[in-house]
C-alpha cells in the first residue's frame, strides 16, 4: 500500500492554494465557453477604480469649498458677491488638488503619500487657482469681447432672452473652467514626482473643467426657472460640484485609458485593488515611501521587489529578500519577464500582472 499523501495547515492556508484552483477555474471556463480568463479581473470593486474614487474626492472637494464660502455671498451686492466667486474659485480649486493628490494613498493606507500629495495637491490646486484667475480675467475679456461683435452687444448682454447670448455664455465659461480644471489635475502628478500622472492630471482636469463650466449655465437655467435669478446658490452648489466630479472622473479616466502596465491585488488586505505603474523602476515592499506599499506582513520586507520598465515590456526583480523571497506562478524567482496573467507573491499578497496589448 502506498504511504498517505499528508498536507500540512501551512500548506492548505498558502495563498499560492487559492490561486492555483482559480487558475483552474479560468481555464474551465476557456475549455468550456462559459467565460474568459479576464472575467474576474473586470469586476474590480467599484471604490478601487480609479475614476470613481477621483469623482468622489473631487464632488467632495468643491462642495466643501461651496458650503464654507456661499454663506457669505449676497447676490444682491454685486460687489462682494464679485469677490467671494473669486474666493470660492480659488477654494474650490484648493480643496479639489487636496482630495484628489490625496486619495491614491488613502485607499492604499499609505497615510504619508496620503499627506504628501494632498498637501501639494493643495498648494497647487490654490497656486493654479490664482494664476487661472488671472488668465480667466484675460481670456474672458477677449473672448466676451470677440462674442459680442459676433452676436451683438445686445444679445451678449441679455442670455435671458437671446439663445445667442445663452450660448456664449457657455462657450465662455467651459473655456474659462477649463482653464482652472488644468491647474488642478496637475497636484497629485507633482506630489508623487510623476511626469505622466502631471500629464494625465492636466488633460484630465481640462476636460473635466470644460464639462463642469458646459453644465452650470443651463442647471442654473433650469434651477432658476429660466431667469437667472432664483435658486442662484442652488445652481452654485450643483455648478461647483460637477466642476469637481467631472475633474476627477477625467482625470481617473484618462490615467485608466493611458496605462500601460498593472498589477491587480487577487490575495491580500485590498483585494480588488488595482496599482498602475506609472514610475520606472516601481518598488514594492513594506515602506510607506514604495510606490506599492504592503503593510502588516512581517514576511514583506521595506523594499521587497521592483518592477522594471524595458524597451518591450516589463520585469520584476527580487532586491535580496531574506524572507520568503518573490514568486511567479508558483516558482521563486531572483529576476524574471513579467507576462499577462503572471500571479505575483510577495509575502501572502498575491497580484495579477497585466500589461496592455500592443499594436
Amino acid at each position: 500500500m502506498s504511504d498517505k499523501l499528508k498536507i500540512s495547515y501551512e500548506e492548505l492556508n498558502d495563498p499560492l492554494v487559492d490561486a492555483a484552483i482559480e487558475r483552474g477555474k479560468k481555464e474551465e471556463s476557456l475549455r468550456t465557453g462559459t467565460g474568459t480568463a479576464s472575467d474576474e479581473l473586470a469586476r474590480t470593486s467599484l471604490i478601487y477604480k480609479n475614476w470613481f474614487n477621483l469623482m468622489l474626492a473631487g464632488l467632495f472637494g468643491s462642495f466643501v469649498a461651496w458650503a464654507l464660502i456661499e454663506p457669505h455671498v449676497n447676490d444682491n451686492d454685486y460687489g462682494t458677491t464679485g469677490n467671494y466667486l473669486l474666493l470660492l474659485l480659488l477654494m474650490a480649486g484648493a480643496f479639489i488638488g487636496l482630495l484628489i493628490g490625496s486619495m491614491e494613498g488613502i485607499l492604499a493606507r499609505n497615510f504619508s503619500r496620503a499627506l504628501r500629495a494632498g498637501l501639494v495637491g493643495l498648494a497647487v490646486g490654490f497656486g493654479g487657482g490664482i494664476v487661472a484667475i488671472i488668465c480667466i480675467g484675460i481670456v474672458y475679456n477677449v473672448l466676451n469681447g470677440i462674442g459680442a461683435g459676433i452676436i451683438g452687444y445686445e444679445a451678449a448682454t441679455d442670455p435671458v432672452h437671446h439663445f445667442s447670448g445663452f450660448l456664449l455664455h457657455v462657450i465662455i465659461r467651459s473655456i474659462l473652467w477649463a482653464i482652472l480644471g488644468m491647474t488642478v489635475g496637475l497636484g497629485p502628478g507633482i506630489g508623487l514626482k510623476s511626469k505622466k500622472l502631471v500629464f494625465n492630471g492636466f488633460i484630465g482636469g481640462m476636460i473635466g473643467g470644460a464639462i463642469g463650466g458646459m453644465l452650470f449655465d443651463p442647471i442654473n437655467y433650469f434651477v432658476s426657472g429660466g431667469t437667472f435669478d432664483n435658486g442662484v446658490a442652488i445652481s452654485r452648489a450643483i455648478g461647483f460640484c460637477v466642476l469637481g466630479a467631472s475633474t476627477g472622473l477625467m482625470i481617473g479616466m484618462v490615467e485608466t485609458l493611458s496605462k500601460e502596465a498593472w498589477l491587480i491585488m487577487t490575495v491580500g488586505f485590498l483585494k480588488g485593488k488595482q496599482f498602475i505603474i506609472y514610475k520606472n523602476p516601481s518598488v514594492i515592499g513594506s515602506s510607506p515611501k514604495c510606490e506599492i506599499y504592503l503593510f502588516k506582513d512581517p514576511d514583506i520586507e521595506p523594499t521587497h521587489a521592483r518592477i522594471n520598465k524595458l524597451r518591450d515590456g516589463y520585469e520584476i526583480e527580487d532586491i535580496n529578500s531574506t524572507r520568503s523571497g518573490t514568486w511567479i506562478n508558483g516558482a521563486k524567482i531572483k529576476r524574471q519577464r513579467l507576462n499577462n496573467g503572471d500571479q505575483v507573491q510577495i509575502g501572502k499578497t498575491i497580484f495579477t500582472f497585466s500589461e496592455k496589448e500592443k499594436k
